[in-house]
């Protein structure tokens, strides 16, 4: 898909998410720029990039990868817990609200990567984890 067209091809798309899942623009960007699909919309290299699929289509593409997420997602609880209390000290020492501090979590990809850490990383004390958040989360930033 031509990068000319990509943000049409979006707002399309944006479209009929906030139509099907009756939600806010913002939520409809959030749900569509967290996805792989969004990934391979707008890479040259994918499969994607040369098929010409409708705006529907995609949207079933989307709630497919969305759902199947879903059921992957099975956080044990002390893992929860412990997600929960790094969100809550990262707003205390970014001094931020919890919800500034969740989006910068989920733009980044903190939670996953808490939970890919958490045998090691729960056995550290506050200012490691917060060090080691704020250092994944500029490696990340560095990345994109």
């Amino acid at each position: 898909m031509d990068n000319n067209i990509l943000p049409f091809k979006i707002q399309r798309l944006v479209n009929v998410i906030i139509e099907k899942k009756r939600c806010t623009l913002e939520d409809a960007l959030q749900y569509l720029y967290s996805s792989e699909l969004y990934r391979q919309l707008s890479s040259e290299s994918s499969s994607l990039w040369y098929q010409s699929l409708s705006n529907l289509s995609l949207y079933e593409m989307l709630k497919k990868e969305k759902l199947s997420k879903k059921h992957t997602q099975n956080v044990d609880s002390t893992e929860l817990l412990f997600q929960i209390f790094c969100l809550e000290k990262y707003k205390n020492y970014k001094n931020i609200p919890a919800d500034e501090a969740l989006q910068i979590f989920m733009k980044y990809d903190v939670l996953e990567y808490l939970q890919k850490v958490f045998e090691t990383l729960h056995t550290q004390g506050e200012r490691y984890i917060i060090a080691d958040i704020q250092a994944y989360i500029n490696n990340r930033k560095q990345r994109k």
